[in-house]
Order: structure tokens, then C-alpha cells, then sequence
């Protein structure tokens, strides 16, 4: 059986990688099974939704739980944007590709995540499970169990905040402020929605694509899940009604690799940044390996 594990610490790194703060506590099930509920904080559980992650042998099932009286969350989840709509399915693919399960029951029927009718339904009933076999939990060698768990947590939990009811920041025209006031507001707005960092992180991991620099394996726990999210586009390029692809458009660099990115325009590519770092370091890996 696996060990046991610290609930605060896998809901402290979570809710740094989602931007939405946790409460976690744990219990066992009848087979001895740790079970991890996280569910947000400042919030009445009756009235909001948990995340039941359950800790098998070499198995992972994590559960979308909502609250008793959740039915005005579950219809605001039902319109989600075209924004939260991309990002719920991409980070759901990507776990796809990785060999996870996925299972989408709306109204007791099962349907697939990707198509269209589910949001003209009525979201009266959603169970939503994701279930990941082969893992290497409970072995001594490969990736810690605690990184298993974590990861796999937060990609989750980005699926469903992706779906969540955010604050609105909308473009206005300013009288008396220059044209450049309305792209200052849509460019905030990128910045600012959670959903696609958190996305971001679920499907690329917080370690800098460019020199593979984990903050958390470099300097500990105070800095797990630490990194800055890189517009591949720059966002003051983007459109209104972009819709942008966390895979594609979003991508974890360190600071020192962030900032490199813009010390062009365009900026550099994460390839063009590793091809820099093996011209002044000889390998861009030995980064990496530092810690």
C-alpha cells in the first residue's frame, strides 16, 4: 500500500498551480485507501464542490464531489465560456494521451467531454471521475509518489476550475485615454485568468521548459510549483475573442529563461532558448541538475 501523505501539502501546491486556495483533509476507505478531499476555501461545502483523490496500489481515481446544495454552481459550470470550454478539453485530452480515464455523467448518462451538447443541457446531476493506472506508487525507485500524486491532482482540479465562474474584465473605450487603454485592458485580462496558467501547468509540469529548472527539487518545498507561465504569442497580439490553447499558446519558463524570451521581438522560442543555453553552457540540461 502506498504511504500516506500529507493532505496540506498537496493542497499547498495545488492551490499555488491553480490560483484557487484549498482546504484539504484526509480519511481511509474501507480498504485502507487514503482518500484527499480538497475543497476551496472561504467556502460553505454544501454550496461549492470537493476533489476526492483516492490513493490505490499503483492507481490514482480523482472525483469531482458537488456540495449537497451545488445546483447554482453546476448551471454556471454548464456556461462556461468558449475559453473555459478549450481549456477543460485540452487539459483533458492531454491526460488522455497519457493514459487516463475519464468519465463525464450528466444527468446519470455517460457522454463525452468534447461534445458540443453537453453545454446546452441543463446541469442538473455531473459526476465526473479521472482514474490513472500503472502508476509507480509505492515503489522505491522512478518519481516520488508525492510528485505522482501532486501532479496529477492539479491537472484535475485545473479541468474543473477551468469550468468555474471567474470575474469578468471587460475591454472599455476610456474617453480622454489613449487608444492604447483598451489593449492595456484586454491585455490584463489575459494575464489575469487563472484558468489558463493553471491549465498551463497541468499539461506542461512546473519545471522551465527551456533548462528544465524545478524550483521545488532546487531549493525544497517552499518552492514547489513555483515558475513563470510565457505567452508563446505575445498577448498584446492577441484578439478579444482569442480563444487561447494552454498546450500551444502557454509555456512554464524560469525567470532568468522568461526574461531571455524577451530579449527579442518576437520573442525566442523555447527551442531557440536551449539552443542559447547550449552555446554558453555546453548543455542545457546541466541545469536541471542543480540540487
Amino acid at each position: 500500500m502506498p504511504m500516506l501523505h500529507d493532505p496540506r501539502a498537496i493542497g499547498s501546491i495545488v492551490s499555488l498551480e491553480t490560483g484557487l486556495d484549498f482546504e484539504t483533509s484526509s480519511r481511509k476507505d474501507s480498504d485502507g485507501c487514503q482518500i484527499i478531499s480538497l475543497t476551496p476555501a472561504g467556502h460553505n461545502p454544501a454550496h461549492t464542490f470537493g476533489i476526492d483523490v483516492e490513493i490505490g496500489w499503483r492507481r490514482l481515481e480523482l472525483s469531482f464531489v458537488p456540495g449537497k446544495f451545488a445546483g447554482p454552481l453546476l448551471q454556471a459550470m454548464s456556461e462556461a465560456d468558449d475559453s473555459g470550454r478549450a481549456v477543460f478539453r485540452a487539459v483533458l485530452r492531454d491526460c488522455e494521451s497519457q493514459g487516463a480515464k475519464v468519465s463525464f455523467k450528466l444527468n446519470g448518462t455517460e457522454q463525452r467531454y468534447g461534445e458540443e451538447s453537453i453545454w446546452d443541457a441543463t446541469w442538473r446531476r455531473l459526476s465526473f471521475q479521472l482514474s490513472k493506472g500503472n502508476l509507480e506508487l509505492g515503489t522505491e525507485d522512478g518519481i516520488p509518489d508525492f510528485e505522482i500524486v501532486q501532479s496529477w491532482t492539479t491537472r484535475f482540479a485545473a479541468a474543473v476550475i477551468s469550468l468555474l465562474p471567474l470575474e469578468q474584465h471587460e475591454a472599455e473605450e476610456l474617453e480622454g485615454y489613449p487608444e492604447g487603454a483598451v489593449q492595456k485592458v484586454e491585455v490584463n485580462r489575459y494575464e489575469r485568468d487563472r484558468r489558463n496558467r493553471a491549465a498551463a501547468l497541468a499539461i506542461h509540469g512546473s519545471a522551465c521548459l527551456a533548462c528544465g529548472m524545478d524550483f521545488g527539487r532546487t531549493y525544497g518545498p517552499h518552492a514547489d510549483g513555483y515558475i513563470e507561465v510565457h505567452h508563446v504569442v505575445q498577448v498584446s497580439q492577441l484578439g478579444s475573442n482569442y480563444v487561447i490553447d494552454p498546450k500551444e499558446d502557454l509555456v512554464p519558463l524560469c525567470p532568468n529563461c522568461h526574461a531571455v524570451a524577451h530579449r527579442r521581438n518576437p520573442p525566442f522560442t523555447v527551442d531557440e532558448i536551449k539552443g542559447l543555453l547550449r552555446l554558453g553552457t555546453g548543455d542545457p540540461s546541466r541545469v536541471s541538475e542543480v540540487g
